[in-house]
């Protein structure tokens, strides 16, 4: 049984199809087979990717804030201090349905 480099093998398939980068099977690193030489690693993240990661971020300050006055409003009702004004609330319902 013959056993043959994985790398020689992969250098002569990216030839033939023009292809820029292999990985090569003994360092395990990709090696560009114009020039031999290694490119760094590199991550890329898409636009909608980036987005998200935004968003998520926005919301989560947002449930921060939420949450600080939801406990600040918890305290008021347990200190006895918050007062109903049902004037205001009749207002902002009044102006919800206008």
């Amino acid at each position: 049984m013959e056993i043959k480099k994985m790398s020689s093998y992969l250098a002569q398939v990216a030839q033939q199809m023009d292809l820029s980068a292999v990985r090569s099977a003994e360092d395990g690193k990709a090696t560009n087979v114009r020039d031999g030489q290694v490119p760094p690693d590199r991550v890329d993240f898409s636009r909608e990717a980036q987005e998200m990661a935004q968003v998520k971020k926005v919301m989560m300050e947002r449930d921060e804030l939420r949450a600080e006055r939801v406990d600040h409003l918890q305290q008021m009702v347990e200190n006895r201090t918050y007062k109903v004004e049902p004037e205001e609330i009749a207002a902002r319902m009044l102006d919800e349905l206008i």
